[in-house]
């Protein structure tokens, strides 16, 4: 949007990233905007104001050629002849509208700016009889009134800089010493040191996020623990289940029963899905299984999670994780699938790696990273060699609440799920 432009009613201002998730701010009005109190880029604080919108009424000309705007206050006669439902030149600083959806459609549908009429309702709320009564309004006064050529020309155009501040914003942008000389170096003209001044890139969105989150698990004691986990019998499971109707076509890979696994261990050992309140003097023991999975995006890190993980199936897990990483990797991310996690994985061997320390989620108190599959013997329980796949595991817990005793049975019993997921079936729901 730039000032001076028009603005629809529902029609989107801006967006605004925060530390973890980007939402679209809409316009509550139609009008032009006046003020844009803020540039792109800024850091602007909750409850600030963004734009002024002046909310006006627009005749056109019978050619569709020109809009003028009616900025100008009804006289007192035209206001005493008015009918009740009339209609505001200009609506006060902070009116909001009030009406039904119904209202609001019948509205939209005959090109009528709610912001511009009277309400006759409770509160001054807008009645549909007041829409109605402003389209009898409008259907008179055409049939009445009929234009003098003198009126249907356009009037003189004011000054560019009166007209059209954001002309006028442009201008004063591109003037010199405004921005950088991009012009090539002319010939001769010394080269530049080699020892340049190094790019500042401002912290936004999800990369401020990783700060501070980072900032905050860096201040917890913790304490890792590695195994590995041999996945031929999911490996078994997984192809025999990717053509299942019931996926829908969403494409099965290993994440979602490893949620489900890590949901069925978190049901025998309930203190891993806990968090330490404020004070840390508390723990807080979760019965929502809201499963975080770390992804990264162009923007930097963000762990949505998947509500209520205890209560699906494999089928459910997989559809919610296509979603928030189509949501990720359009930097979409809704505020509440970031909000409540309580235990997270970061699934880094679909880039490369074997072994990880990863850092707690604050205020979670565990997090499994999972590394890639990988083909090595093994000795079977005959003694005999044979090939295993097998993919690395690392926890990472909050020491604070966490030891190292039930940490390690807990991850026993991720891995019993795991190597033997036939176990599942008598936890699903």
């Amino acid at each position: 949007m730039q000032q001076g432009s028009r603005v629809e009613e529902f029609e989107k201002i801006c967006e605004v990233q925060s530390d973890k998730a980007a939402v679209e701010i809409t316009s509550r009005y139609a009008g032009l905007i006046k003020k844009l109190h803020h540039t792109v880029g800024d850091i602007v604080q909750v409850g600030s104001p963004l734009v002024d919108i002046e909310v006006t009424e627009e005749t056109s000309t019978q050619d569709g050629a020109a809009v003028q705007t009616e900025t100008v206050p009804p006289t007192p006669s035209e206001i005493d002849d008015a009918p009740v439902a009339s209609v505001r030149q200009k609506s006060p600083p902070g009116y909001k509208v009030f009406a039904s959806p119904a209202t609001k459609h019948l509205a939209k549908e005959n090109s009528i700016n709610l912001a511009a009429v009277t309400g006759t309702g409770p509160e001054g709320r807008i009645t549909r009889e007041d829409v109605l009564l402003v389209l009898e309004q409008q259907a008179h006064s055409a049939v009445s009134q009929q234009p003098s050529p003198a009126s249907s020309e356009v009037p003189s155009a004011p000054s560019t800089s009166s007209q059209h501040p954001s002309a006028a914003s442009v201008s004063a942008v591109s003037s010199p010493g405004t921005l950088p000389d991009s012009s090539p170096p002319s010939q001769g003209a010394a080269p530049k040191s080699m020892h340049s001044d190094p790019t500042i890139i401002p912290l936004r969105g999800y990369k401020r996020a990783m700060v501070k989150s980072m900032v905050k698990a860096g201040a917890i004691p913790h304490f890792h623990l590695c195994d590995e986990l041999d996945m031929r019998a999911m490996m078994s499971l997984r192809h025999r289940m990717k053509d299942d109707s019931v996926l829908q076509g969403v494409h099965l890979t290993f994440l979602p029963v490893m949620i489900k696994a890590l949901s069925a261990a978190l049901e025998e050992f309930p203190i891993v899905n806990s968090s330490l309140n404020d004070k840390a003097d508390a723990l807080l023991q979760h019965s929502s299984h809201n499963i975080g999975v770390a992804m990264a995006t162009p923007s930097g890190l963000v762990v949505p999670n998947i509500k209520d993980v205890q209560h699906r199936n494999v089928a459910s897990i997989a559809a919610e994780l296509v979603r928030l990483q189509k949501d990720a990797a359009i930097g979409r991310v809704n505020q509440s699938d970031v909000m409540g996690g309580t235990v997270s994985i970061s699934n880094i061997g679909t880039i490369g790696g074997t072994y990880a320390t990863p850092l707690v989620n604050s205020p979670e108190i565990a997090i499994v990273a999972l590394g890639k599959v990988r083909h090595l013997p093994r000795f079977a329980a005959d003694g005999e060699v044979e090939k295993a796949a097998l993919l690395n595991i690392s926890w990472g817990a909050d020491h604070r609440v966490l030891d190292g005793a039930t940490l390690a049975e807990f991850s026993n019993k991720f891995k019993q799920f795991i190597e033997q997921p036939d176990r599942l079936l008598l936890r699903l729901t």
